[in-house]
């Protein structure tokens, strides 16, 4: 019996170290498998440890750009009208109407309802305009070129060779509808800018990349050169069977064409004759009779044959070399040797008026190199002598243009402001390609600076007072 009880015992204390021994495995591999899962989840931390950091090291470039930004906003939004530049903008249409000959017959605002919190308004004009080819591009020119950002989305041209052909300056005048967007800046928005600390320390610190990116804010431009010796294409060029086929022949057409262009030659001749220094006195009395009648004569036969001439092509050249040539002849005998006086080769008094206005504008808008072109192509016919009543404007616009040209060669200058000291107790100074110069002192012969504020340098250029902002 003993060793029956020993066998028991021996087998209870086997079988309950086999138990702890199956529990002791259990929990090691338990005890793996959260080993395991917390090696997971620590490698996910370091993983979004290692994303944050980067987010981090980014921050001082995030917020370098931030600032650039939010200094040269004024420069990005300044090329967006505001509800009052909107007005001035109806008034810049005008002139340029003026400027581009187009007749414009209708003009219709169409403003889309943003929400209260956006800061930028598309605004829309639908313009319908009548208008030769050359004077369209030109006027699309201008309003592409103007200063506040105004783009032409669409436009649509119907020709003004069908029917009865309405011409200006012997061009075919077509009818033109197109549509102008702009977006109008309303300012700041109810939302905060992001603080950044030390912001006023970082923002002198890149005040010199700030005025690099300032100056890198610009608009292409592209100028229309005008007609250049090329056709309308909006003008069949081909003879048609089809038009005016009550009217004369093209050989008609033609040929009254030549006979008027002979019977001008011929008035031309007298004309040069009486400017020979061979010429008499009785001559020339003689021949100025014959030149006052010949002109009056001739008026009535081109008033009678211009509606012979109805091609495109013909009419072209009846406008071209018949009636502008007629109209410069009369002009120059019938007024000019009336008198006894040569004719008047100045600009009017009107539009040497309107010349010093449209300069004047051009200059206050920026468009210095439009204010230059404009003056340069008029120079001759505005040298008046000093005793000329025009004098006074020809001063106006040469004053113009020097203004002009003095801004466009201060701008070219190579000038870096790396940093500026205000002293409200004294001089101030700057910082300028490496040499430091106080107000009153001179940069360079043509060169003063004038004042130094914290955003901006006076300068005088040229004896021309002149801003650089920073």
């Amino acid at each position: 019996m003993a060793s029956w009880t020993q066998k028991k015992l021996t087998l209870a204390i086997g079988g309950s170290a086999l138990g702890l021994c199956l529990l002791a495995g259990g929990g090691i591999y338990y005890t793996e498998e959260l080993i395991a899962e917390i090696d997971a989840q620590v490698v996910d931390k370091e993983a979004a440890i290692a994303k944050s950091d980067a987010r981090i090291r980014q921050v001082p470039n995030l917020e370098r750009d931030v600032i650039i930004l939010r200094e040269n906003l004024g420069e990005y939004v300044k090329i967006l009208p505001d509800q009052k530049e909107l007005t001035d903008f109806v008034r810049m249409l005008n002139q340029f109407n003026r400027q581009s000959g187009v007749k414009s017959s209708s003009l219709v605002n169409t403003q889309r309802q943003g929400g209260k919190n956006e800061r930028f308004t598309p605004i829309e004009y639908t313009y319908e305009m009548t208008a030769t080819l050359w004077q369209v591009m030109k006027f699309m020119n201008l309003v592409e070129n103007f200063e506040r950002f105004v783009g032409i989305t669409e436009f649509s041209i119907t020709s003004g060779s069908k029917g009865k052909v309405q011409t200006r300056d012997g061009d075919v005048v077509h009818t033109v509808k197109m549509t102008l967007q702009t977006y109008a800046y309303n300012g700041k928005v109810d939302a905060k800018d992001v603080e950044i600390p030390e912001h006023q320390q970082l923002r002198e610190q890149l005040r010199e990349e700030i005025y690099k990116r300032m100056q890198a804010i610009r608009l292409d431009r592209y100028e229309h050169r005008g007609e250049q010796g090329r056709r309308d294409v909006l003008v069949d060029p081909r003879d048609r069977g089809d038009v005016n086929a009550a009217g004369p022949s093209q050989e008609e057409q033609r040929e009254a064409l030549e006979r008027n262009i002979d019977a001008l030659a011929r008035l031309r001749e007298i004309q040069d004759k009486i400017g020979r220094a061979n010429t008499t006195l009785f001559e020339q009395y003689s021949l100025e009779k014959n030149l006052k009648d010949g002109i009056d004569k001739f008026g009535a036969q081109i008033e009678t044959e211009s509606a012979l001439v109805s091609f495109p092509p013909l009419r072209l050249r009846w406008l071209r070399e018949v009636v502008a040539p007629y109209n410069e002849l009369r002009n120059a005998v019938l007024v000019g040797k009336e008198s006894n006086q040569p004719k008047d080769p100045y600009l009017p008094e009107p539009e040497m008026r309107q010349l010093v206005a449209d300069l004047t504008t051009d200059c206050n808008n920026g468009q210095l190199d439009q204010a230059r072109s404009r003056y340069e192509l008029v120079l001759q016919r505005i040298a008046v002598p000093e005793t000329d009543a025009r004098y006074p404007l020809a001063l106006a616009a040469k004053a113009w243009h020097v203004k002009a040209i003095t801004a466009i060669d201060f701008k070219a200058l190579d000038l870096k402001v790396q940093g500026i000291v205000v002293n409200p107790d004294g001089r101030s100074g700057v910082l300028l390609n490496g040499e430091t110069y106080e107000e009153g002192e001179y940069v360079s012969d043509e060169l003063l600076v004038k004042q130094v504020q914290e955003e901006q340098i006076w300068f005088v250029f040229r004896g021309l007072t002149l801003v650089r902002t920073m």
